[in-house]
C-alpha cells in the first residue's frame, strides 16, 4: 500500500554550492569527492520530495533527517537518521528516483508492505526453547507474527567461552516505527531477566532487529540493517529458510547469495 508520493524540481543553474552547509548531511559530504552544483540540486529535490512525500513538508523535519547516498556503481539509496511516520502511517519501504539535465527532477514513494520485518532471536541460557517460544508470544503482542524459521543451534560468536545458542528469525508486521520497535523489544528483554554486563556474554534472550523492508536507518540509537548480519550464519541461515530472496538494502546481495558464500567460507 503507498502511503505517500512526493515528487520535487529544482532548476540547477539557480543553486549555489554554498547551500550545501544547509541542506548536505556528513554522509552526504563524504559520499562525493567534489560538491557540485548538481549535487547540491539533486539532494535538494530528494528532501523536498521526502518531506511531501511523508505529508507534513517541511515543517517539524530537518535535512539533516535523511541522507541520500551512491553505491560504488552510482545505483542511490537513503539513510533516515530520524524515521517519522508519514500521514497515512508507517512505511518499511522507500523508493526513490533522481534525474539530471539543466533540472534535477526527484520523486519518493512511500510504501507500507505486509511483513518484511525481520527480527532475530537467541539465547544460551536457561530453558532455551522456552525462552525462545516465550519471546515469539511476547513479540506477538506488540506485533503480527507471520512466519518463524526453525530453530537452529550454533557455536558462540565473538566471546566463545560459553554455552551454545538457540536461534531462530521471525517476519513480523507492524505499525511501530524502528524505533518504537527497538524500544517494544528492549522491553521484552528486560522482562524476560536479561542483565546487559557484559558485550556478547551469555544471555537469557537475544532480540535484533534485522531488516525493516528496505529502510537504512542510522541514529544515535539504532542501526538498520544489522550491521554484522553478512558475518552471522545464526542470522543469515534461519532468515534464508524464510525468506530467501529478500535483497539487503545496501550490498543488493540476496539472502541466499548471502549464505552460499558464508558456508563456503566456512567449508574452506
Amino acid at each position: 500500500m503507498i502511503v505517500g508520493l512526493g515528487n520535487d524540481i529544482v532548476d540547477i543553474s539557480r543553486v549555489q554550492v554554498d547551500l550545501a552547509k544547509r541542506i548536505l548531511t556528513p554522509r552526504e559530504k563524504g559520499n562525493k569527492n567534489r560538491i557540485t552544483e548538481q549535487y547540491v540540486a539533486g539532494r535538494f529535490a530528494l528532501k523536498e520530495s521526502y518531506f511531501k512525500a511523508l505529508g507534513t513538508g517541511l515543517n517539524g523535519n530537518s535535512f539533516q533527517d535523511i541522507s541520500f547516498l551512491n553505491r560504488n556503481d552510482g545505483s542511490l539509496y537513503c539513510v533516515i537518521h530520524r524515521y517519522r511516520h508519514a500521514k497515512h502511517g508507517a512505511y518499511n519501504y522507500i523508493h526513490t528516483t533522481l534525474s539530471h539535465d539543466k533540472f534535477a527532477v526527484a520523486e519518493i514513494i512511500l510504501e507500507k508492505v505486509e511483513g518484511k520485518v525481520f527480527v532475530g532471536i537467541g539465547t544460551n541460557l536457561g530453558d532455551r526453547k522456552k525462552n525462545i517460544q516465550e519471546a515469539i508470544e511476547r513479540i506477538g503482542k506488540v506485533a503480527s507474527v507471520i512466519s518463524t524459521s526453525d530453530v537452529i543451534e550454533t557455536e558462540p560468536y565473538g566471546k566463545t567461552d560459553q554455552p551454545n545458542f538457540l536461534n531462530c528469525v521471525i517476519e513480523i508486521s507492524t505499525a511501530l516505527s524502528p524505533e518504537e520497535l527497538l524500544d517494544a523489544l528492549l522491553n521484552i528483554e528486560k522482562e524476560m531477566g536479561r542483565v546487559r554486563n557484559e558485550k556478547w556474554g551469555p544471555r537469557i534472550i537475544d532480540l535484533d532487529i534485522l531488516f525493516y523492508g528496505n529502510i537504512i536507518v542510522e541514529s544515535e540509537k539504532l542501526r538498520i540493517p544489522h550491521y554484522d548480519f553478512e558475518n552471522r550464519i545464526f542470522f543469515v541461515k534461519p532468515m534464508a529458510q524464510i525468506a530467501p530472496d529478500y535483497i539487503h538494502p545496501i550490498s543488493l546481495r540476496k539472502v541466499t547469495e548471502i549464505l552460499e558464500s558464508l558456508e563456503k567460507w566456512n567449508v574452506e
